[in-house]
């Protein structure tokens, strides 16, 4: 009977030492701002204007759609206060991110527009907003 416990208490302190006790840093995105239509924001030198939303076509909460649409929008890119480029983004359902700006050290994208459409809800113009996220 002592052999016995003495075996599961082996067993019981084998398990407990074989947990892995790597501890892994993630960086955790940083959330900047949200760039209300219009509006500019200023990273370092680098300014971004949010100038148009060309079109939203996604499928609005309450709906069933075929295709989970897209939001089209106009992006002015300046750096040292001179227009550098005008970037044309598209965010689906993919949830994938739009790169505004790439550079030595600073990548500024863009995550998603916001609000999401409701049914018979209508988003009026000023009410939309890109969620910046800036990695150095």
């Amino acid at each position: 009977m002592k052999y016995a416990i003495v075996l599961l208490l082996l067993c019981f302190s084998a398990f407990g030492f074989a947990q892995d006790s790597t501890m892994v840093k993630v960086d955790a995105p940083k959330i900047i701002a949200l760039l209300p239509l219009g509006k500019t924001v200023t990273i370092e030198n680098v300014t971004i204007e949010f100038v148009e939303v060309v079109g939203d076509s996604r499928c609005a909460k309450g709906v069933q759609c075929v295709w989970a649409g897209e939001v089209v929008v106009f992006v002015d890119v300046f750096k040292d206060e001179k227009k550098i480029d005008r970037k044309k983004m598209t965010f689906g359902a993919t949830g994938n991110t739009n790169d505004i700006y790439v550079d030595e050290g600073l990548t500024i994208s863009a995550l998603k527009v916001i609000p999401y459409p409701v049914y018979k809800e209508k988003i009026a113009q000023e009410d939309y907003k890109i969620e910046l996220y800036v990695k150095d």
